[in-house]
């Protein structure tokens, strides 16, 4: 009876090389194999045999086949750290609004922060204090579901010292006027046309020609008022509910993430959609050499990180950031652990400034001291170099097993969960001790292939709202450490529910406004 084998992660201590450590231990175990460079190798589209010994150099981490005894073996080896099963690991969205499932080196620029550094282990030490039962926590995260927060405006001044509110709702305002007055909701947009048509012919004494859709599309816009459509026939902007409740709009009189770049850790991105500009990538799925994306999950992310402003479709976050797509899952929206970690490993090569990492594998306990060594070890190294690793919590809030998930539940990942757009939390977020932040998740429209936009929910649609508000940040201030950029914005996030960070939303809603002012 052949041996049954699994594919096994094995990270090295930290002053033991990878290459020494395939060579001198996991070589012998399996009796001479032949080792190559995982990062470089699992570009191609030639699949290495299972027999193979890929190594990750940056990270210090060797994956091979093994049975049981072979990697029970190993874990009693000097020099290794942890030996784990290569998990499975899928996108964290769910199903859309109708039901439907789907099926430049930055070293120079970076100052180190210790005090950021410090700050993050504190409040992480504070997690690993709390001792909440399952049934506790999960009526923590009932209660947060339920809860309303109170609406608020906030207020800044203008260029004169004038002072004016921030809303995040000045469209539905004028929706609620005119319904009140008797309009039809649908009939508000086609009203609006007609009295700008007025106007316009008024003030040109009645000699105006019709007043074009572009037009008029450009006049709502300033005021921040939504056209009937949401597809790729939009001739504008359409700033989301998530975009509202985060004042990014107001974020944009300070950064529009010029120049940042932003890795999609994700299915890819699709080639020639008309709101995304991708500036490079990479494939590590076996046997796929292109980043373009197969299925749906990364265009759809990468879109609410930095969709551009061109007067058309939606705008992302952060819209003049830079995207880079890196496929580590496939046309199932499926993929490895090892995977993942090559991906991030070419983020590492590469001085990405900000990872979006909207995927996921599914957690046993809310344990802080349980989470994959293999993603600790590389979200570690990427903190180490000043990369900010944005990771969703999950989608299964609602099931028997509500946990944060690898890598968000790793200490050096900053897990995300969601919100609807009254900032309740949503009921699908998976909820523990490692949540940090929260951001909108529930039915946000973004890019689709080929050239469309959809609603999808989803933590998976949070994470890059997140990731989105830190290259904002970082344009705003180039010298800041991926620790400091996520310190401020644990500070700077809108509190929901209980005063301080709790288990469902941590330390609140992000504020892309109060981020970057």
């Amino acid at each position: 009876m052949a041996t049954k084998r699994k594919t096994y992660i094995i990270t090295a201590n930290e002053d033991v090389s990878a290459a020494d450590l395939a060579e001198n231990e996991v070589s012998k175990v399996l009796g001479g194999a032949e080792i190559a460079d995982a990062v470089s190798v699992m570009q191609g589209e030639e699949i290495p045999s299972q027999s193979t010994i890929l190594t990750n150099e940056d990270f210090g981490i060797v994956t091979a086949s093994l049975s049981k005894k072979e990697a029970d073996q190993l874990g009693k080896k000097k020099g290794i750290e942890y030996v784990e099963e290569d998990e499975e690991v899928f996108t964290t969205s769910i199903l859309d609004q109708d039901g439907n499932p789907f099926s430049n080196d930055n070293d120079d620029l970076v100052e180190d922060d210790p005090d950021a550094a410090e700050e993050i282990e504190y409040a992480q030490s504070l997690s690993e204090l709390d001792d909440l039962s399952d049934e506790e926590a999960a009526a923590m995260a009932a209660f947060a579901a339920d809860y309303e927060p109170e609406d608020y405006d906030e207020i800044d001044f203008d260029e004169e010292g004038n002072a004016f509110a921030l809303s995040g709702s000045e469209d539905q305002d004028v929706v609620d006027a005119f319904s009140s007055a008797g309009v039809a909701k649908g009939n508000v947009y086609a009203l609006l046309k007609c009295v700008i048509n007025c106007v316009v012919k008024e003030f040109s004494d009645g000699k105006a020609s019709q007043v074009s859709e572009e037009q008029i599309a450009a006049i709502l816009s300033k005021q921040g008022l939504t056209g009937p459509q949401e597809s790729v026939r939009a001739i504008r902007d359409y700033i989301t509910c998530g975009l509202k409740i985060i004042y990014a709009r107001y974020a944009w009189r300070y950064s529009t993430g010029s120049g940042v770049l932003v890795a999609v850790v994700d299915t890819g991105i699709v080639n020639r959609h008309p709101d995304l500009r991708v500036y490079g990538g990479v494939s590590y799925v076996p046997g796929v050499r292109s980043w373009n994306d197969d299925q749906v999950h990364g265009t759809h992310v990468a879109g609410t990180i930095a969709a551009a402003l061109n007067n058309r479709g939606v705008v992302g976050v952060a819209p003049r950031a830079r995207l880079y797509a890196v496929k580590v899952l496939n046309k199932n929206g499926s993929g490895s652990t090892s995977g993942v970690i090559n991906g991030l490993a070419w983020c590492y090569r590469k001085g990405m400034h900000v990872a979006n990492l909207s995927l996921g594998s599914l957690a046993t306990t809310h344990s802080t001291s349980n989470y994959s060594r293999a993603y600790e070890r590389a979200g570690r190294l990427l903190r180490r170099r000043g990369i900010l690793a944005v990771a969703a919590a999950g989608n299964s809030g609602s099931s028997s097993r509500p946990y944060v998930g690898n890598p968000g539940r790793c200490p050096s990942f900053m897990a995300v969960a969601a919100v609807d757009c009254k900032r309740k939390r949503a009921s699908f977020s998976s909820f523990g001790p490692q949540v940090e932040i929260a951001a909108p998740g529930v039915n946000v429209l973004s890019t689709y292939p080929r050239q469309g936009y959809k609603r999808l929910s989803g933590t998976s649609m949070a994470c890059p709202h997140v990731a989105g508000v830190a290259a904002l940040i970082k344009r705003r201030h180039p010298s800041w450490h991926g620790d400091r950029i996520r310190v401020h914005m644990w500070r700077t996030a809108r509190d929901l529910g209980a005063s301080g960070r709790d288990w469902a939303t941590g330390y609140g809603l992000v504020n892309a406004y109060r981020a970057v002012r």
